[in-house]
């Protein structure tokens, strides 16, 4: 058993780097550095933290993008689509290095920069995972996206300084270079003879690639498949409540720290701390969904960060207090990443596997928008974090109860 387990992640050796150096290199690793230059835009700029905060919204508009992503994915494979990405990726981060303090214009570059991303993003790349890992997926999956996490502990201090020392403008161009660089030798190490619309090759482990002509059934069809699941619901309805914390942890990370009453560069370091979370949740997590039932491993994971927000909310302001609550929101965060894929992968077969995700992903950005606008409302009256760090809290609790009531059973035949 622990040699076919381990013997998987050497076989399918190419293609899960493949996968997490390009979508590590993408979105999720943006997530970690935007929170470094948030303090520094809204002091060159004058913006207000409550203005600032409705960064969060550009999360709405990329809603109407991923179901197409999804979809693409499914019918084109993996190359075509993150090649796409990877050459556009830049042009955003150029966009963010020539704003000229207009709020228009960083909105419409954070647009931009989430549309492009997401060409790239774990929608895209972890299909790679399901193509080809049966044993080992949720391990695979933490590898995936353990990447961003290690990145993002030398690269968000890095940021920081090199904004302080050289500046940001300089400091956006170098992170568009980097995601160019990492994302083409990520799109030639992906196999070829595989992928959609491409029958297997001999040995690989493909556990539920469907005949060729099964690739082409009617959109239409496929979305009311998942739609008409009560499967999907319950991973949607939960994944929102628990997802409603994410600007916290994205864009206004830094800021919310700050609100602490600890300096920016503390509040860098603190990053470090949460992003050492993120790597320690996604391992633990990753081994446990390849061993225990998948909604008990989903409701633990997705609990820890409602006792973090919380302590963040109180008038406990020591380092020490702030980090080790960071910490929690990391092992959540970390495990999260995970869960959304590999949810997809357990409840539902390959040959909608991206469409799927597309779908689940709607979810997180449109509780990421909402979450922004409940944020900039709360600092607008109160100039305070702490009634949204407790309202998050408990929505964070109910989301991760409702998991138990997905199915338990290993032997349930997937949706599709």
């Amino acid at each position: 058993m622990a040699s076919s387990y381990i013997g998987e992640l050497r076989r399918n050796l190419r293609p899960l780097v493949a996968a997490s150096l390009g979508s590590g290199t993408s979105l999720p690793l943006f997530a970690y550095t935007n929170s470094a230059f948030a303090p520094h835009l809204v002091r060159a700029f004058g913006w207000s933290r409550a203005q600032f905060a409705l960064v969060g919204l550009t999360m709405l508009t990329t809603i109407f993008v991923l179901p197409f992503i999804g979809r693409f994915t499914d019918r084109l494979g993996v190359r075509k689509v993150a090649l796409a990405g990877t050459l556009l990726i830049p042009l955003c981060f150029i966009g963010y290095a020539t704003q000229n303090g207009s709020f228009a214009w960083f909105l419409a570059a954070s647009t931009a920069t989430l549309a492009v991303g997401s060409l790239t993003s774990t929608l895209v790349y972890t299909r790679l995972i399901a193509e080809n890992f049966e044993k080992a997926t949720g391990l695979a999956l933490t590898i995936v996206n353990c990447v961003p996490a290690l990145l993002a502990m030398a690269l968000v201090p890095m940021t920081n300084w090199w904004i302080e020392a050289i500046g940001w403008r300089s400091a956006y161009v170098a992170l568009g270079a980097l995601a160019l660089g990492a994302g083409l030798v990520a799109i030639w190490l992906i196999p070829r003879g595989t992928g959609a619309g491409e029958e297997a090759a001999p040995g690989a482990n493909l556990p539920d690639l469907p005949a060729t002509a099964e690739l082409h059934r009617p959109a239409r069809q496929d979305y009311r498949t998942i739609l008409s699941s009560r499967v999907f619901w319950t991973i949607f309805v939960a994944m929102f409540l628990c997802l409603l914390q994410t600007p916290l942890h994205a864009s206004q990370m830094n800021l919310m720290l700050v609100d602490n009453r600890i300096s920016a560069q503390t509040a860098a370091n603190i990053v470090t701390v949460y992003a050492a979370g993120t790597v320690v949740g996604r391992i633990a997590c990753g081994l446990a969904l390849d061993r225990f039932a998948t909604p008990l491993v989903t409701s633990l994971s997705m609990v820890l960060p409602a006792f973090g927000f919380f302590v963040l909310g109180t008038d406990l302001d020591t380092v020490a207090v702030i980090g080790t609550a960071m910490f929690l929101v990391g092992l959540a965060v970390g495990a999260e990443s995970d869960l959304i894929s590999y949810l997809v992968a357990r409840y539902f077969s390959l040959r909608i596997y991206n469409t799927t995700l597309g779908l689940v992903y709607t979810v997180s950005f449109l509780a990421s928008a909402i979450g922004a606008l409940a944020i900039s409302r709360t600092l607008a009256l109160t100039d305070s974090f702490s009634p949204y760090l407790y309202g998050v809290s408990a929505c964070i609790a109910v989301g991760a109860l409702l998991f138990l009531l997905l199915p338990w059973s290993p032997e349930r035949p997937k949706v599709g």
